[in-house]
């Protein structure tokens, strides 16, 4: 049977592992919540295979359940026994659906400004100028307060920081930095931790200019075409520099470079895109050198200088990015870097790595399942009585954040922000 013709050879073979064992139930966020069929990861994989075997059209209701029931976050794909991957599946039929539909023109614009640097920079600059004009508006986006956004960096990031940041002494390795959008003009605060924690364990980091928005949100959205760009753009920039690692701060920018570029690029090959051997084989190279900055920093935990101790205790408790937990295998290093600091009371939450249902633009398109999903991880975060909450990615710190609701003022933080204060 050919089914190459909808999807690549390497997903749809996803289609012939899956044994209806239903499995993926109990871990699918929106399963939990919607609890038809169709909205289970076994449901899609026999919808994706009715498409791929042409008895079954890509429809207006099919394109709303590849879209409206699920957030990509992997939990399916981590618990399956048979290996299938459901988020290749979902993510190649969205792509056919982008190309048989369109884009919303909201969302056409979205991805216009991520993958232009000049234009996410004047998007910034407005919405600053803005905010500071006209106060914060008491509006939702979806299930999203836009009032508890944070408000956007004064500067963006890499314009507060030089090219290189040296170590004080002899540099005992040299990383390069994708600090990812969100770091850029929203959480200004990541970036200047990690370039001040890395230097002073002896690292040498270097921030190359002109980074653009890594394309996940743009290419798990369907529209493929436009992610490109950005894919081409960040292997121009990073790939073939001599760094002993190229590190993130972002849960979501390190999946993509690390998992997501190599299988795309290969998958519209294989589907006749124009897309060169020359460009996987780089997209290899350095996915090999993609790290998280709390792994790099547990690989390396000797070169940190002593801690101070904080004046009274901070209990803190974490969450598990998807984009990082499942899609990069990363759940003790976060911890074993909490732990390490002294005055931190580490806590360990029910469900720590269950999805926070942002899913980027999931909670605005989506917001009744995805309030749903954030409840429940609001309601873990509540009982544990902590004083913060500490996460790799900057997209599950913005929907958490909004939507804190427990007595006790809480902070949400980068692991590696704790780490700085314990460095002042």
């Amino acid at each position: 049977m050919e089914t190459n013709r909808v999807l690549s050879e390497q997903t749809s073979e996803n289609i012939y592992h899956c044994i209806k064992c239903g499995l993926c139930l109990a871990h699918c966020p929106a399963y939990k919540e919607i609890l038809l069929e169709e909205a289970s990861p076994r449901g899609k994989v026999q919808i994706s295979k009715f498409i791929a075997e042409g008895d079954l059209s890509l429809s207006e209701e099919v394109k709303e359940t590849l879209f409206s029931t699920c957030l990509l976050c992997g939990s399916c794909v981590v618990n399956c026994p048979s290996g299938v991957h459901g988020a290749h599946l979902i993510s190649g039929l969205r792509w056919r659906a982008v190309q048989k539909y369109g884009v919303d023109w909201r969302k056409k614009v979205l991805f216009q400004i991520l993958s232009s640097g000049w234009m996410m920079s004047g998007s910034a600059w407005f919405a600053r100028w803005a905010r500071k004009g006209f106060g914060d508006f008491k509006f939702q986006a979806g299930a999203l307060p836009l009032e508890k956004i944070p408000r956007m960096n004064d500067k963006p990031f890499s314009t507060t920081v030089s090219e290189v940041v040296e170590s004080p002494g002899e540099a005992k390795a040299r990383v390069l930095y994708f600090h990812g959008c969100a770091t850029n003009y929203l959480y200004g605060g990541i970036g200047k931790a990690v370039v001040d924690v890395l230097p002073k364990m002896g690292v040498e980091v270097r921030i190359p200019k002109d980074q653009i928005c890594c394309g996940l949100p743009i290419f798990l959205s369907g529209d493929r075409a436009s992610s490109l760009n950005c894919i081409r753009k960040t292997l121009e920039i990073f790939n073939g520099k001599e760094a002993d690692a190229i590190i993130v701060d972002c849960a979501t920018c390190g999946a993509a470079l690390k998992n997501e570029y190599p299988y795309l690029l290969q998958e519209l090959r294989d589907l006749g895109e124009k897309v060169s051997e020359k460009e996987i084989a780089a997209a290899k190279d350095m996915a090999a050198k993609v790290k998280d900055v709390t792994v790099f920093i547990d690989e390396h935990k000797e070169w940190l200088p002593p801690l101070r101790k904080r004046e009274s205790n901070l209990r803190v408790a974490y969450h598990d990015p998807c984009h990082l937990v499942k899609g990069q295998k990363v759940s003790a290093q976060p911890r074993n870097l909490l732990s390490s600091i002294p005055g931190v009371e580490y806590v360990e939450m029910a469900s720590a790595d269950a999805c926070c249902g942002g899913g980027g633009a999931f909670q605005v398109e989506h917001a009744e399942t995805s309030r749903k999903i954030t409840k429940r991880k609001i309601d873990s975060i509540n009982a544990v009585k902590v004083d913060a909450v500490a996460t790799c990615c900057p997209g599950c710190n913005l929907t958490i954040s909004a939507h804190l609701n427990g007595e006790r003022p809480m902070e949400v933080l980068h692991p590696v922000q704790l780490l700085q204060r314990s460095l002042a």
